[in-house]
């Protein structure tokens, strides 16, 4: 039975909101906003909804914008699944969620897709699947399809004529004022370029451009978005969103250390696909570079230090065929030995065989705090390529801490550049310039900022702000070398604050492009994470978890955490009051079915903010049960 009248009288329903162009809502059409806007079509009799309706009500089908584990999990609430209708492109996420979690506990690792896992949980199969312009007739409505990637690789947006409005529903393709939820989710290839996902920084924007350019040409009164407010002048919200993001991709191009890796060919086919083909991105030009000096060796992503006296210490060693090296100019007489192993970051290019050279030289390494507690605990973690090779004991050197070694004089320096868990070597000997050995975060041509996923911070504390720091502190004699770059390089005080001023113009341009408080929400997916993202566990155990959390605002906020699901993952919220800019953690304990089946085990976590924030089932942690 379908039950109209909570839909009519509910006050928390809005059936003819006059928004602020004076534009109503069809009487036909019912929306209430929440975490996930509750949007619900009546006629005939019948009711349908657009991702949620309100729980009073029975729907006689539901349209999913596209297959977000919050959006299925709101559908799951206002009809069986059975009784959906989804765009074809979210077949695979709702018909092999539990295949891809069950394979996710190892491939999380060595990883480099850098796609949002904010996916469903366990399958729930569309009744019906439509490909681009198909139509449905429901509750007296006929609702095409119009395929429209971009936010999400399987997005779609519903066309409906209702009480003679063109109205789309979108999803979360466009927010109101022409913004998008984050930038993240637009991590993606860019095959035409041979770009992979992990440099494909803002991948699917073109995507998401012809999308809204497709949506242009519907002539629409109405765009009903999945969260915010109803968009009442489609054309200038589409219009402010692509200006928008056309003017960050130039911003970001044109800063880019790319352009060093992999020239003007391939970025210029980059921009064209986003700016069109009269772009005319500039980019600075590339910084003095000269040869490493004769006692640095360049091994593939290896940098070894030779001593006078002939032994070495060696920086990252990423690879079989790293350690090879190593091991013959041992064996040739070239080397004496190897006495210490420093690793600038957590990538797996650049630590995947740290712990076997450790093992085989017998020598310490030596990385900042940030860096060490991934190699001795990768599992933990969940950020672009972690070697799963655990790397036993670290020595742990603070920021600025200094060391000697042989005639060289070593500074140890945190520097969240390409990554936020990533430091630094400067090193001196005399008689020579400095030289400041910097992980992978800067090229002659820019910075290494390609991977939404690394975090890089956009805030003046931290990510490449401090590096810039660090920077200026620094002889102007001091050369900088990138691990896969073999030459050193310097830029002058004119090139730093060129970057650096490029680079905060940006952290504007996104703070306009999306609705957050602080544009580093829109960068940072793991502004709040679960630690350890995996574990394993036992039946009938009780597993601890911690929420790292940062709160980027530029004022306090509470925060609380509490299990969404599954059934029997219960606990209290926890909560947390943070002050600008502050860090801390939340514990919760989960105690595990006495039953429980072995295998891979996914549970995730509603987050809310006291400013009525509200994320369903925003981050997740992984449990595997041995058999």
């Amino acid at each position: 039975m379908i039950r109209i009248a909570p839909i009519l009288t509910a006050a928390f329903l809005v059936p003819l909101a006059d928004f602020a162009s004076g534009t109503e809502l069809p009487a036909s059409l019912h929306f209430e906003e929440g975490p996930v806007n509750t949007i619900v079509v009546e006629g005939n009799g019948s009711l349908v909804a657009i991702n949620a309706a309100p729980s009073e009500s029975e729907c006689d089908l539901v349209f999913l914008t596209h297959a977000r584990r919050d959006i299925v999990s709101s559908a799951e609430e206002a009809a069986p699944s059975g009784d959906w209708v989804a765009p074809e492109e979210s077949r695979p996420f709702l018909e092999e969620a539990e295949s891809f979690w069950d394979s996710w506990w190892n491939e999380r690792f060595d990883y480099y897709r850098q796609q949002v896992t904010r996916r469903p949980v366990r399958n729930s199969p569309a009744g019906r699947y439509l490909s681009d312009g198909e139509i449905v007739e429901a509750a007296g409505v006929s609702f095409r399809l119009l395929a429209t990637p971009g936010y999400t690789r399987d997005g779609g947006t519903w066309i409906a004529a209702i009480d003679g409005v063109r109205v789309a529903f979108t999803g979360e393709l466009l927010l109101a004022g022409g913004r998008v939820p984050d930038l993240y989710s637009f991590q993606n290839e860019i095959p035409e370029a041979r770009v992979g996902g992990y440099h494909g920084y803002l991948g699917r924007i073109a995507e998401w451009i012809s999308s809204l350019e497709a949506l242009r040409t519907e002539d629409l009164d109405l765009i009903v978005p999945s969260r915010g407010r109803p968009i009442t002048d489609p054309g200038a919200a589409i219009s402010r969103g692509i200006d928008r993001a056309r003017t960050i991709y130039r911003n970001y191009l044109s800063t880019n250390a790319l352009h060093w890796y992999f020239g003007e060919e391939r970025m210029g086919l980059c921009a064209e696909r986003v700016l069109g083909p009269d772009h005319e991105v500039s980019s600075m030009p590339l910084a003095e570079h000269v040869d490493l000096p004769d006692w640095c060796r360049h091994i593939g992503t290896t940098k070894l230090l030779v001593s006078d006296s002939g032994a070495g210490f060696v920086l990252d060693v990423g690879g079989s065929k790293s350690l090879a090296t190593l091991r013959q100019a041992i064996d040739d007489g070239l080397l004496a030995t190897i006495e210490g192993i420093f690793a600038t970051h957590t990538h797996n290019d650049h630590t995947a065989a740290i712990a076997e050279a450790a093992e085989a030289f017998d020598c310490p390494v030596h990385a900042v705090p940030r860096v060490a507690s991934v190699l001795e605990n990768p599992g933990a973690w969940f950020l672009p390529g972690i070697s799963p090779n655990v790397v036993e004991e670290v020595t742990e050197h603070e920021d600025g801490a200094r060391m000697s070694w042989r005639e060289y004089t070593f500074t140890f320096r945190d520097f969240p550049g390409q990554m936020w868990n990533h430091g630094a070597l400067l090193v001196e000997r005399p008689g020579d310039d400095p030289v400041f050995f910097i992980g992978d975060s800067f090229s002659p041509s820019g910075i290494d900022d390609y991977c939404l996923m690394n975090r890089n911070l956009m805030r003046e504390d931290t990510g490449y702000a401090r590096c810039f720091d660090i920077l200026d502190s620094l002889s102007d004699k001091t050369w900088l070398v990138n691990q896969h770059i073999p030459h050193r390089f310097r830029f002058t005080p004119g090139e730093r604050s060129y970057l650096l001023d490029t680079y905060r113009t940006r952290r504007e341009l996104i703070a306009d492009f999306t609705p957050w408080d602080d544009p580093n929400f829109a960068i940072d997916e793991n502004w709040i994470r679960a630690f350890p993202y995996g574990q394993q566990a036992s039946p009938g155990k009780t597993v601890a978890l911690s929420f790292d959390v940062w709160n980027h605002s530029t004022v306090p906020r509470t925060y609380s955490v509490r299990p969404a699901g599954p059934a029997w993952a219960t606990s209290e919220p926890a909560e947390i009051t943070l002050p600008v800019r502050g860090r801390g953690s939340l514990e919760l304990e989960l105690t595990l079915p006495a039953e429980m089946q072995s295998g891979v085990h996914v549970v995730t976590f509603d987050v809310e903010r006291d400013d009525d924030l509200s994320l369903p089932r925003w981050c997740e942690a992984l449990l595997f049960v041995a058999p």
